[in-house]
């Protein structure tokens, strides 16, 4: 008899921002695909997303949670505003994933982080230790709350969706011209916390130094089957951003071996080390479109996919480590529940 069939399955209560769909697919690809990792796994994972008007919609969020504690083990929040709802009961152990700017604050146009999100910084570092177990993306976040402990995994990547495919192929799907060279921009161009304006500026370099045009594909509002094509069509990636914890994009464009040039933003420095192909560079464009410019000139090897297994953050690598932290957590809190709880390691904490 297998694992699963010994006993009943845990049940994760997940409560998280509004989870993506064929036609809205928003930010929160990384959390569903974690969600559906754990159910591979076994666990049976009951799914609370924030739907509705910003602000209300928190108010009704509540008594929604506490309605499906009888039938849950425990309680796993992702982002810092679903982990305060999650908080709002003491009857099962709580996990609190959090994503990013509710650690490091949002940045305004100027790059500078806003007094509200400073605010919320505040809030959550008392949250974190509240928690019975905290999980951060990068080593930067895990500094902002000491003392409380907490466990750095970043997300995990789906290799089997996020894949190298041939550029022909990929550019044929997306309608895109065969011989123009084309630079992805992993965000909202709108958002100043994703650094468009050092992009173009840095583009601009980069194609004064192949003497050819250089375009840019923005990612942003592309369908999710769309994204492993539109980064396999592109000659190479920015990362620019102001502020991430440890960036999906870059994961997935490591997974799609393209190549990268980036800021050493959250956790991309360690991400990209001792990866060939990529570039970690000063926030200047003049750097960054040197650096650009050798990538779509020079024929490389690129080994991002290769790093993204060494470095555990297969989506089922991750998986394993999420499931002992549950484990952790159960256990902390004394509890006896004779569930079926997938074995896994919980992994080396930090770096």
């Amino acid at each position: 008899m297998s694992e699963r069939e010994e006993g009943q399955r845990l049940r994760v209560l997940v409560i998280s921002p509004r989870l993506p769909t064929a036609d809205r697919p928003g930010s929160m690809a990384p959390a569903l695909r974690q969600i559906e990792s754990l159910r591979a796994l076994g666990l049976e994972m009951i799914v609370q997303d924030m739907q509705g008007l910003p602000v209300v919609k928190y108010g009704p969020a509540v008594p929604r949670m506490r309605s499906k504690l009888k039938d849950v083990d425990l309680v796993h929040a992702h982002f810092g505003y679903c982990g305060w709802i999650g908080r709002m009961q003491h009857r099962k152990p709580l996990v609190i994933s959090f994503m990013g700017d509710d650690l490091l604050g949002t940045p305004g146009p100027t790059g500078k982080t806003t007094w509200f999100s400073r605010l919320m910084v505040k809030f959550n570092q008392r949250l974190a230790l509240w928690s019975d177990e905290v999980i951060v993306k990068s080593q930067e976040m895990a500094d902002v709350i000491r003392p409380a402990r907490c466990h750095v995994v970043p997300n995990g990547v789906d290799t089997n969706h996020f894949r190298p495919i041939p550029k022909e192929e990929a550019r044929q799907r997306l309608g895109l011209k065969a011989d123009q060279l084309y630079v992805l921009f992993p965000g909202d161009p709108s958002n100043p916390r994703k650094g468009f304006a050092l992009a173009e500026a840095a583009r601009l370099e980069a194609e004064k130094r192949v003497g050819r045009p250089v375009e840019t594909l923005v990612l942003w509002g592309k369908r999710p089957d769309d994204v492993p094509y539109c980064m396999n069509a592109c000659d190479a990636m920015w990362m620019t951003s102001f502020i991430e914890g440890s960036p999906n994009v870059v994961k997935e464009a490591m997974a799609c071996n393209v190549p990268i040039a980036a800021v050493p933003v959250g956790d991309v420095a360690w991400l990209l080390q001792g990866a060939s192909g990529y570039k970690v560079c000063d926030r200047d464009p003049l750097e960054l479109g040197a650096a650009m410019a050798g990538m779509l000139t020079k024929s490389a090897d690129v080994g991002g996919r290769e790093s993204i297994f060494r470095l555990g953050l297969g989506m089922e690598q991750v998986a394993h480590r999420i499931v002992g932290i549950y484990r952790t957590a159960l256990e902390n809190k004394g509890r006896q529940i004779g569930k079926t709880i997938p074995t896994a390691t919980i992994g080396e904490e930090g770096r």
